[in-house]
Formats: C-alpha cells, sequence, structure tokens
C-alpha cells in the first residue's frame, strides 16, 4: 500500500528545497518553523529516506534532489487538475453543445451567442442546426446537450420548457390566387400544386391537412423558397421560417384559428449538466424574457420565462 503524502507535504517540501533555508520556507507559507520541519519529518518517514542533510541545515540529500523534480511535477499536476475542475465548475471553461432550428437560429442565435460569448469567453460552443425530427434524435443519442426546437409530440425521455410560439401561415407569391381571395378556400386547395416540407406536420390535424398529403416535397429552405419564388406552388410555414426578405412571397394566416408551431428548449430527463450547459440555458431564457416586448409582433408570441 502506497503512503498517504498529502498535498501539503509537497507543497512545504519544494518551498524548503527551493528556499535552502527552514525559516524562509516558513514565512512563505505563513507557518511556524517547527510546523514546516515536522511537516518534512512526517514526509520523510512516509518515503523511508531523509530528503534534507541533517548536517546542513535546508541542503537536499542525494534521494533529496532526486524526487523534488517528481514532487514539483506531482504537485502542478495538482493545481492543473483542481484548476481546471473549478473552471467547470464555475463554467469558466467546458463545451456546449447546442442544437437549433434553422429559423430559430436566423432570427435569435447571433444575439445569444454574442451575449454567451461575453459572459464566459472560454466555453467552447458548438452549434448544429437542424430539422425537429434530427434534433430530437440527436438529442436522444447524446449527440447534442440541449436543442431549440418545435413541440412535434410527447417524448417520455425529453423534457421541455416553451419559449415562444409562432403562427403558421399559408406562403406563396402575392399574385398566386390563393394568396389573393377574400377567404381559402379549402375545398378547391387541392386544384393548385402543394408542396410539403420539414414543417407540414404542423398541420396534420388542421383545416389546411390537404398539404400533409402532397406528392411534392422540399425539405431545404433554399430549394422551397425558390420554388415558390417561380410560381410553382404554395405551402405552409411558421412566421419564422418565412423569408421574409423575398419581396415576391407573401404571409396569409390559416383561416380564423390561429395555428401555431410551440418552440422549446429541450433537454434529456435524466441528462446531468455541466455548469456551461446551465449557463447556456440561462442565456437563452433571459434573451427571450428581457426582450420580450421587442421581439413579439402579430405572429410571434414570448411565452418563456426565467427560472
Amino acid at each position: 500500500m502506497l503512503p498517504d503524502i498529502k498535498i501539503a507535504h509537497l507543497r512545504t517540501f519544494i518551498t524548503v528545497a527551493e528556499c535552502g533555508n527552514f525559516r524562509r520556507a516558513a514565512q512563505i507559507l505563513c507557518r511556524s518553523q517547527p510546523a514546516v520541519s515536522l511537516a518534512i519529518k512526517q514526509l520523510e518517514l512516509l518515503l523511508g529516506a531523509e530528503l534534507f542533510d541533517k548536517q546542513k541545515s535546508g541542503q537536499l540529500t542525494a534521494f533529496g534532489n532526486n524526487f523534488l523534480p517528481q514532487a514539483k511535477n506531482l504537485y502542478q499536476q495538482y493545481q492543473n487538475t483542481l484548476t481546471s475542475a473549478l473552471q467547470v465548475a464555475q463554467a469558466k471553461t467546458g463545451t456546449v453543445r447546442l442544437g437549433v432550428l434553422p429559423s430559430v437560429a436566423r432570427h435569435f442565435l447571433s444575439h445569444i451567442m454574442r451575449r454567451f460569448m461575453q459572459l464566459y469567453p472560454l466555453v467552447e460552443l458548438q452549434v448544429q442546426d437542424d430539422n425537429g425530427d434530427n434534433l430530437r434524435a440527436k438529442l436522444l443519442a447524446g449527440e447534442i446537450d440541449i436543442s431549440v426546437s418545435s413541440i412535434w409530440q410527447h417524448e417520455p425521455d425529453i423534457a421541455h420548457l416553451e419559449i415562444c410560439r409562432d403562427t403558421v401561415g399559408l406562403v406563396g407569391v402575392k399574385e398566386h390566387p390563393c394568396m389573393q381571395a377574400e377567404a381559402i378556400d379549402w375545398q378547391q386547395i387541392t386544384e393548385h400544386r402543394l408542396l410539403r416540407n420539414g414543417t407540414t406536420p404542423l398541420i396534420h390535424n388542421t383545416e389546411a391537412h390537404a398539404f400533409t398529403e402532397a406528392s411534392m416535397h422540399i425539405a431545404n429552405m433554399a430549394s422551397l423558397e425558390a420554388v415558390l419564388s417561380a410560381s410553382a406552388g404554395i405551402t405552409t410555414l411558421p412566421w419564422l421560417a418565412f423569408p421574409e426578405n423575398n419581396s415576391h412571397l407573401a404571409f396569409r394566416v390559416l383561416g380564423q384559428g390561429k395555428i401555431q408551431r410551440r418552440i422549446a428548449l429541450m433537454q434529456l430527463r435524466q441528462a446531468q449538466q455541466l455548469p456551461a450547459t446551465k449557463a447556456l440555458k440561462q442565456v437563452i431564457l433571459e434573451h427571450f424574457t428581457h426582450n420580450a416586448e421587442s421581439l413579439e409582433n402579430t405572429y410571434l408570441e414570448i411565452t418563456a420565462t426565467t427560472t
């Protein structure tokens, strides 16, 4: 069995060896000289060999000279390990893997990242943007720590905290008959080219369900925007996913009843999270709660609350 050598023993030995003087070492360590001498004697007993020459106080023996670099290395490892652990515990360092919907990233991510990097400059933030299904799969597989995604269905292993809701609307070129009509005729809408996309399941049990059966599916938003701009069809999108800078396209609320996408912060229910991950969650929540008034509009409702 190895001897129970304490870090204080090593620190005392290193200090005396570097000073070459017990009295000076005691001053540096803020201890009495007898206490320093006792600590060295205890260390020598544990090691089974003398560290300092008894005839020449403060001068290392051959064994002491051999042990000194090893003691320094061990003490440095202790300091490095403890410093690293404290930094992680205080969210000063670490790695956070965030998954986020592209539409959410486009509107909010830059502000969230800027604030997080200001508060925690040494934390590594890894961001993956993907659709809701893939983000859920990555969360369950442990490939991301938290996600900002839409609530599709109940998932027993995932806990979520809602942060906002955006309205789902009909999207097409402004000149399209469905965008011009006073009211949407859901009986005749199938006469037009309908386009499915990754958010179409949101309207599964609504009057717009015909879109869920459309033969053409376009997953990529850039491709979908191009097809829509070419008057090649109409689709449904949540407000945050609507390309509002495209002057050719229009957004129209679906009928009288408001259909909304619920967006939430998600994490594994049983996951143990590092302080850096908790810090990012707090920054995200504070972004929505502190800026709710400026973020909200006709099609976006902020529902987040700080914890």
